[in-house]
Formats: structure tokens, C-alpha cells, sequence
């Protein structure tokens, strides 16, 4: 479905979206990230590893992943119509299985429009200090 809005309108409502996702994230929210992330959705993380959305969703559901600290110092939105991309510097406090997270990570993520509604379809992690 094409994108209606403005850019500065796209900006805003995935400003919006990408503050109730890291926000699902620490909530082990699943309802919330069930419905912003897209079934197809595929993700890098700091390890090389490729999972879908229900390996993540699965991983916060099991426990295996914990957030218990979220904050953005830098984020960068890029919207080319129906594709938005989204590039944040983050600091985050948790675990993730039997490993402590406790430092900075650059994410990428992309979001596109799937039916009407907006959803993350990829995305990547990179530690970038401790």
C-alpha cells in the first residue's frame, strides 16, 4: 500500500512506532512487538546469527532475552516512500541468554508498509562498546 503521508509525517508516526517498540522490547511486550514487527521480518543480531520474528518473539517469551535498560542518543530516519529506514545509536542493560548486556549498539531497522499498517520487515544489531 503506497505511502499517503508526508515525509515529516512519515518521520513522526515512525518515531512514534520505533518508541512503542523499544518499549515492547523492555516490557517483554509481546502483543505489541507481535504487531509492529511483519511475519516475514528477518533480524541480524550482535552475533551473526539470522532469526525470524518468531525466533525473537520466542526469545523474549522463553526469557532468554531481558531488557531491563533502553535509551537512545542518536537516531537517524530516512523515508523513501513506502520504505522507511531507521539507524539509532542505543544503550542497553539486560541479558540475552546467559550473556550481559550492559553497552552500545547500533541498530538498523527497516520499516514498510504491509497492508495499511506500518511494520519492521528487517533489521540488524552491531555492539559498538561496552
Amino acid at each position: 500500500m503506497p505511502n499517503t503521508l508526508s515525509d515529516q509525517e512519515t518521520i513522526l508516526l515512525i518515531a512514534d512506532l520505533e518508541e512503542k517498540l523499544l518499549d515492547g522490547f523492555k516490557k517483554t511486550d509481546l502483543s505489541t512487538l507481535d504487531l509492529l514487527i511483519a511475519d516475514g521480518m528477518l533480524f541480524h543480531d550482535q552475533y551473526g546469527n539470522v532469526l525470524d520474528k518468531e525466533m525473537d518473539l520466542d526469545a523474549y517469551r522463553s526469557g532468554m532475552i531481558k531488557i531491563t535498560k533502553i535509551n537512545v542518543s542518536k537516531r537517524e530516519i530516512r523515508v523513501f516512500e513506502s520504505i522507511v529506514i531507521v539507524s539509532a545509536s542505543i544503550f542497553i542493560k539486560g541479558n540475552y541468554a546467559d550473556l550481559l548486556l550492559n553497552g552500545k549498539y547500533q541498530w538498523l531497522r527497516v520499516w514498510g508498509k504491509v497492508k495499511e499498517d506500518w511494520k519492521v520487515i528487517s533489521a540488524s544489531c552491531t555492539s559498538i562498546s561496552i
